[in-house]
């Protein structure tokens, strides 16, 4: 059995395109942004993620609150541009 993931409000309501390029304009080192893409994309469990990069749970557990701020961050940005452009 896997754990679910679940995403804030505003990330849960976004498309899968609109989810990657939140995550490409968030700017994330090569980790996070890789925790990133499994995590929010892809609905992966941590202890999956934490395997692939040698990991123990507890520290991509500790980074997955600083990637949702900066994601979140980064799609509000998109959301209001396309707002004022579109």
């Amino acid at each position: 059995m896997s754990a679910r993931v679940k995403l804030p409000d505003p990330l849960d309501k976004l498309l899968r395109s609109e989810l990657e390029k939140a995550i490409y304009e968030a700017a994330l080192d090569q980790d996070d942004d890789l925790i990133a893409q499994r995590y929010i994309v892809e609905k992966k469990p941590q202890i999956d993620i934490a395997a692939e990069l040698g990991w123990e749970r507890s520290t991509v557990s500790r980074h997955i609150p600083y990637i949702l701020d900066e994601v979140e961050r980064a799609a509000s940005r998109i959301t209001k541009l396309k707002g004022v452009g579109g």
